[in-house]
């Protein structure tokens, strides 16, 4: 009797159970567990159906909202898909657990359980990083090395600059990390300090650079003969540059070769000379390769820095050899200069300076020609701005006050080339515009100058030859005009959107300068500007670049005493 009840009990209590187990089973359904969420988004007890019809009414309109991506004062600003950022539903919706399960376990999940989630994202790398890109434009200042060079035989260095760079990878990390839960997002920049420091130049300026000069270096060419490289063709080639943390010689192997030509020519040798292609007569003109026997520059340049190291024994032996041109008349021809693809003229005051330097700056420009990935730097097509290279004492920027330097006036051939450049389509690397606004160039589409610290920088992104073509009009007394012109083959038209002024910034009170070297100067606003370059293609806009910069005020300056009221 008793094993009866026993087993009457054991059998009730499995039927409870097995009931109870259908009846969780029920409950459980296709739910997800009693407290799943995903971001803040709350999804307990919904199908998958339903989840994902939650979550997409939820991250819609975040998905569809601007985003402003900022440092300091610039910033960039795009929706989510512009950024290739979304939401991955399926993903998202299979991460958070199964449904519809008989285990125990996943029944008692549904009905007690469940975590937060996180969504799992859709990432377009690519499209992240352009926007990343388009912010680092506006924040990136490169750390500027100090270098020593020669002027009028004497060794002169160069001060170091820190620089500031956004953390592209970081920043792109955030915004991955923040876009769905905050309209702004703070990037991170970093300080860029200078490979090479002024102390570290002032050493070698003091020392390194003087034996480099000290002596004639004897090079013997193969069993053509012996150069020799006067200190005076080293000072005029040679700088000490950073290359690992340390100052080491560098030569400028082009100018060095070039100038040593006659030389060689006396040797029997005829250096190869690459083609190129020209404008005459306003067409282009190939001007063919030749072929020749010489030296390698490159090589040259090796021996000589070594040989400028030494107080004695400066000697060096180069090879001869067949040089073929780096760049045939095929090659030139087949590059596709046939057409204008951006041109800009600006004008400026009648003044001698600016006559002379706009002048020199053109006929320095005119002829570049640059193969498909050559970048143009406008510092190494001028060179440094000296007395004795023809530069004329002009007006200049420095800290926010109108000054004179060598060189003054030569941003207006920068600008003009940038808005050339611009308007042909290539690729900014880097450009900075005046800290203050002038009404003569374009607003936020113009480009300063500085030997030390600021250069303008476009690389030849396409895949045809582009040559510059430069020319001032006018003379001194009268206002005068630059033009420059790119002639390639082209790809895009360029158009702009309307510059945004905003945040005007009201100048200083008016300062009172009693000393001898005042020098007045007008008041003048600051204000915040935006605009972008759009890239169509026929009629469909294929790119879109903006651009941004903030212009300071000027605090005006009275020479004299200031009234007595």
């Amino acid at each position: 009797m008793t094993a009866r009840v026993g087993i009457g009990t054991a059998v009730g209590l499995v039927v409870l159970i097995g009931g109870a187990y259908l009846v969780g089973h029920q409950l459980a359904g296709d739910k997800l567990p009693q407290h799943t969420s995903v971001g803040q988004i709350a999804l307990g007890g919904l199908t998958h159906a339903q989840a994902q019809a939650k979550l997409k009414a939820e991250f819609g309109p975040i998905l569809e909202r601007q985003l402003v991506l900022t440092a300091g004062d610039a910033s960039v600003s795009f929706t989510p898909a512009e950024a290739g950022l979304g939401v991955d539903y399926s993903a998202t919706l299979a991460d958070l657990g199964a449904v519809g399960s008989w285990n125990p376990v996943d029944i008692l999940t549904v009905l007690f359980g469940g975590r937060a989630h996180q969504p799992v994202l859709k990432v377009d790398q690519t499209k992240l990083a352009a926007q990343v890109t388009a912010l680092a434009k506006q924040v990136d200042v490169p750390a500027v090395s100090a270098s020593v060079g020669y002027e009028a035989g004497k060794p002169v260095r160069t001060e170091s600059t820190a620089g500031t760079l956004l953390d592209r990878d970081a920043t792109a990390r955030t915004v991955q990390d923040e876009f769905l839960t905050k309209k702004t997002i703070l990037a991170t920049v970093a300080p860029a300090p200078p490979e090479v420091t002024t102390e570290q130049a002032e050493q070698v300026a003091d020392k390194l650079a003087l034996t480099a000069i000290s002596a004639p270096v004897k090079v013997q060419v193969g069993e053509a003969g012996t150069l020799s490289v006067s200190p005076e063709l080293i000072a005029d080639t040679l700088t000490f540059e950073g290359r690992g943390g340390v100052l080491v010689p560098v030569f400028n192997t082009a100018a060095l070769v070039k100038k040593l030509d006659p030389a060689l020519n006396k040797l029997g040798l005829d250096q190869p000379t690459d083609a190129t292609v020209t404008i005459s007569k306003g067409k282009p003109k190939v001007v063919a390769a030749k072929d020749g026997q010489g030296i390698d520059p490159t090589e040259l340049g090796s021996v000589l820095a070594e040989a400028v190291l030494k107080t004695d024994g400066r000697t060096g032996t180069v090879s001869v050899s067949t040089r073929p041109a780096g760049f045939t008349t095929a090659q030139a021809k087949a590059s596709g200069v046939k057409e204008i693809t951006g041109k800009f003229t600006t004008y400026f005051p009648g003044t001698a300076y600016r006559y002379n330097n706009i002048g020199k700056a053109a006929k320095l420009i005119n002829g570049t020609f640059l193969k498909p990935g050559e970048t143009f730097s406008m510092n190494a097509t001028l060179g440094k701005r000296t007395k004795e290279a023809g530069w004329m004492a002009g007006g200049a920027i420095d800290g926010g006050k109108i000054v004179e330097r060598l060189g003054g006036g030569i941003s207006q051939a920068t600008t003009t080339t940038f808005n050339a450049i611009f308007f042909a389509g290539l690729e900014d690397i880097y450009h900075k515009p005046h800290s203050l606004y002038f009404s003569r160039y374009p607003v936020g589409r113009e480009a300063t100058l500085d030997w030390v610290s600021v250069d303008m920088k476009f690389r030849n992104d396409s895949p045809y030859g582009v040559v510059l073509q430069a020319w001032i009009t006018g003379h001194t007394g009268s206002q005068g005009s630059v033009t420059v012109q790119v002639w390639s083959t082209k790809r895009y038209t360029i158009k702009t959107t309307k510059p945004i002024r905003s945040n005007y910034r009201s100048p200083g009170a008016t300062v009172y300068d009693e000393s001898k070297d005042c020098k007045p100067q007008n008041a003048m606003s600051g204000f915040d500007v935006k605009f972008d370059r759009l890239f169509y293609q026929g009629k469909k806009l294929v790119k879109r670049e903006p651009f941004k910069w903030r212009y300071n005020s000027l605090t005006p300056v009275v020479c004299g005493a200031k009234p007595t009221t």
